[in-house]
């Protein structure tokens, strides 16, 4: 088994590779669990790697309690997810399917064959209207919910389909009781552990999450969006590694800027390992983010990036406003003084990388 057929981040794999970092078997089942293009029974074939060919190992939950065999923990969690599979599929009265595509419910069926069918053809049929998905990420996934009609039951069970029709995960509320052990919860054991995995990336570089980051609720932050990396967070490393239930992938942090309608906001994105180098072209208001780049590199000044930033947004008002008139009163609005003399000359700068010294006060 290659583990890095696994990640989500070509950079990240092609990185770790490249250093001779590996993965124990705690680590690689991490990886495995949060892998987006995997589907749960490809994870499955993985795990039981892992279980025959990997060392066992103990894993440590905090303070005086700890898993003795790691295999043992796996070999529950298989159980359990072909549990949930096996509850989801079943047929049950007073239970219905209901596909949603692109945030578009489908009918309710009785059983999920008749749901996965429905909805595999809706997307056949619908594949070259280019209005049917909202994102490339919803090409390949939607999701199939199993719902309890009873009144008063809050029981639900949902599942990610890929376009194929291949269950990737299915998440459910309390519907599977499993009480196999007292020490750790087995619906929740791989994503309460903290791991420490190389990456490439520095301080200013441009990242971006992937297509499919947004599904799977690891990014906080606009999907498709394209980062300032400010710093990898791993001050605990350490900590965390020996009290690795006390931390989970929540605590593998990033640090980032991103921008929202012209302004440069900080946030944490969480599983730093889905980063990846954004290689795309900027464009608008989003251009802002390769001088803040070069700004957290120490390759322009701050009174630089905050004329370019002037300029940006007078670049914009220009594009949206249709007349002089509406042009001015749109200027008055803004409370920085824009010289008229730069607004001619922005997109010719722009396309220049870097804006000109001499056009920087």
């Amino acid at each position: 088994m290659n583990i890095y057929d696994f990640f989500n981040s070509p950079d990240v794999a092609e990185y770790c590779q490249s250093i001779g970092h590996t993965f124990n078997a705690v680590e690689s089942a991490v990886m495995i669990s949060q892998s987006d293009s995997r589907t749960h029974a490809e994870k499955h074939v993985a795990y039981q790697v892992i279980i025959e060919e990997y060392p066992d190992m103990e894993l440590p939950l905090g303070g005086n309690h700890h898993i003795p065999s790691f295999h043992r923990a796996l070999k529950d969690i298989l159980a359990y997810e072909e549990a949930v599979i096996e509850e989801f599929i079943k047929p049950e009265s007073g239970a219905a399917y209901r596909a949603y595509v692109d945030n578009y419910n489908r009918e309710l069926f009785t059983t999920y064959e008749k749901a996965l069918s429905d909805a595999l053809e809706y997307i056949e049929n619908d594949k070259n209207d280019n209005s049917l998905f909202a994102n490339p990420a919803d090409h390949s996934h939607f999701t199939i919910r199993k719902k309890y009609l009873d009144i008063g039951n809050e029981k639900e069970m949902m599942a990610t389909i890929s376009r194929n029709g291949e269950i990737m995960s299915v998440k459910h509320r309390g519907v599977v009781e499993w009480n196999k052990n007292d020490d750790y919860d087995v619906d929740y054991l791989l994503e309460s552990i903290y791991i420490d995995v190389p990456v490439p990336f520095k301080k200013g570089d441009l990242v971006e999450v992937g297509e499919f980051g947004h599904l799977f609720g690891r990014s906080s932050c606009p999907y498709g969006g394209v980062y300032v990396l400010l710093k990898i967070c791993r001050d605990d490393i350490e900590y965390n590694k020996k009290n690795m239930y006390c931390s989970d992938l929540m605590d593998m942090t990033a640090e980032i800027h991103y921008e929202l309608d012209g302004s440069v906001y900080w946030e944490v994105m969480h599983f730093y390992p889905d980063l990846r180098y954004c290689h795309r072209e900027l464009e608008g208001e989003t251009r802002i983010l390769k001088y803040v780049s070069l700004y957290l590199q120490d390759k322009l000044c701050l009174c630089s990036l905050l004329e370019v930033q002037k300029l940006l947004f007078a670049d914009k008002l220009m594009n949206d406003c249709k007349d002089h008139h509406e042009l001015c009163y749109q200027l008055d609005q803004l409370g920085d003084k824009l010289l008229e003399g730069n607004i001619p000359n922005i997109n010719k700068m722009l396309q220049q990388g870097i804006v000109p010294i001499e056009h920087i006060q």
